[in-house]
């Protein structure tokens, strides 16, 4: 149960919220009415108290399947902190005796983002996790980019992890799919944000080696190969190796889906707490 939202508030309602006997002795200035409200020193006012809960917070939710997933915002919940990985990128496939394609690159990790944002409970909060990127198939052909990855509170996008560029092909060596990036509203707040890593890149002509897929801090970037197939990357926003034959085509590494974990907060402007 939460405080009233607008209009008077009584010491009685106080008490009730705080645990305690409805006309126990209490004053505006005890420790456990300004954490309630809100409001660490200075002047504290009834008003203050509107829409206050004594609740603890949700759990923390952290995003396991594709696609957009949306959850209406508890009422006694003032703000969230979002964690966000884009999609990593796949590696590029390689067939080294057709001519080309001798440098195989790894695909880039997903950009990753940490940002709060004050919300009013009842608030629709959608998460769209980012799905990974394909490896090039055998033929030979580039990896595929992985998609982005982020939260909205209505209509209000939150931050966003840009998904990891594709690992290409350079026959003079290189390749490497490059990390994406990340953006965020204006409203957020204690923000952190990084650019994924990039793929490594493939030897040159006629090394016959894949570079690398780039780890995320949630993931493990696949391993690049030398006459065989890239690794497929583990945990999320990791890019895939990439693949290289000096004969029959090798195909790359596949990415991991991006990642996102809510956190919930009682009231507006939490410390931050959040990291990778």
């Amino acid at each position: 149960m939460a405080l009233p939202s607008s209009g008077q508030i009584t010491l009685n309602q106080v008490n009730v919220e705080l645990n305690n006997s409805g006309t126990a002795q209490i004053s505006m200035n005890d420790s456990t009415v300004r954490s309630l409200f809100g409001i660490s020193s200075g002047e504290i006012k009834m008003s203050d108290g509107h829409g206050k809960s004594n609740a603890p917070p949700p759990s923390p939710i952290t995003y396991t399947s594709g696609g957009s997933t949306a959850t209406t915002i508890a009422s006694h919940v003032r703000a969230i902190g979002v964690q966000i990985i884009g999609g990593g990128g796949g590696g590029c496939g390689g067939r080294g005796n057709a001519g080309a394609n001798f440098g195989t690159g790894g695909g880039g990790a997903g950009g990753n983002i940490i940002a709060y944002f004050n919300v009013s409970g009842g608030e629709t909060l959608t998460a769209v996790r980012g799905s990974r990127g394909n490896g090039g198939n055998t033929t030979p052909s580039f990896g595929s980019a992985g998609s982005n990855s982020y939260v909205t509170v209505g209509s209000t996008t939150v931050a966003t992890g840009n998904g990891g560029g594709g690992g290409f092909a350079v026959e003079t060596g290189g390749g490497g799919g490059s990390g994406g990036g990340t953006s965020s509203n204006g409203s957020a707040y204690n923000v952190t944000a990084n650019t994924g890593n990039s793929g490594t890149g493939g030897a040159g002509a006629y090394g016959f080696v894949g570079g690398a897929g780039a780890s995320s801090p949630e993931g493990t970037g696949g391993a690049g190969s030398s006459n065989a197939a890239g690794g497929h990357a583990s945990g999320n926003g990791a890019g895939g190796g990439g693949g290289s034959s000096n004969g029959a085509g090798k195909a790359g590494g596949n990415g991991t889906a991006g990642y996102i974990k809510i956190t919930f907060y009682t009231t507006a402007n939490p410390t931050p707490n959040l990291s990778f």
